[in-house]
């Protein structure tokens, strides 16, 4: 299953990562901080989420660990660890339920939709609520949240990859995006690494 990036709101970034400007952040309405400590690690993207915060947006961290991160954002949610990929399906499978999906972008910018669809449909929120660990009304919201507000963002960083299955829960996060429409605007869609918006001079920084 393939969800292909192709809008306005993309960008390019070094060494063939796909996701949008990290300044863009600053902009979203809503932020998933998914699988980041972002305060420890990524502060160049926490002070922009911090602004946006500012202006009205609403932050939600998804971790296991109730990181400083999450003690900062206005939602923690604490499912178990290696469990991320059975939440995504769920937020499809509202997501698809409701119908808050931008079926225009899916037609034209995505592979693989109806495949999809059918994984996401096996994953009501009561199945996901048991295998993550965390209530069932948690995750309703959470999709609402994601599917009605514009623009929304997704900061994904490495977490959920430490466990196995981790590259397929990275697969289905990031068919998030493309379900809603998020890549239509310049502060939605997803970003995974922003060391290509920052290039080191590692010239200066090697030795003999």
């Amino acid at each position: 299953i393939c969800a292909s990036a192709g809008s306005e709101g993309l960008t390019q970034t070094l060494g063939g990562k796909v996701g949008m400007k990290v300044e863009h952040c600053a902009e979203a309405k809503l932020i998933l901080i998914w699988g980041s400590n972002s305060i420890a690690s990524n502060l160049h993207f926490w002070k922009l989420a911090q602004q946006a915060k500012r202006d009205g947006a609403r932050l939600v961290c998804i971790d296991p660990r109730r990181s400083e991160t999450a003690d900062k954002c206005h939602e923690h949610i604490a499912l178990r660890p290696g469990t991320d990929a059975a939440l995504a399906f769920a937020l499809m499978h509202q997501l698809i339920e409701h119908g808050w999906l931008d079926q225009d972008y899916i037609d034209r910018h995505t592979l693989g939709s109806e495949g999809l669809r059918e994984r996401a449909l096996q994953w009501p929120p009561e199945r996901a609520a048991e295998v993550c660990g965390i209530p069932v009304q948690q995750i309703v919201d959470l999709a609402r949240d994601y599917g009605t507000t514009r623009p929304a963002a997704i900061r994904l960083n490495y977490g959920m990859q430490r466990v196995r299955g981790g590259g397929n829960a990275v697969r289905a996060i990031a068919c998030l995006p493309a379900l809603v429409g998020a890549w239509r605007d310049p502060a939605g869609g997803l970003l995974l690494s922003t060391s290509g918006y920052f290039p080191a001079r590692r010239a200066a920084l090697q030795r003999p």
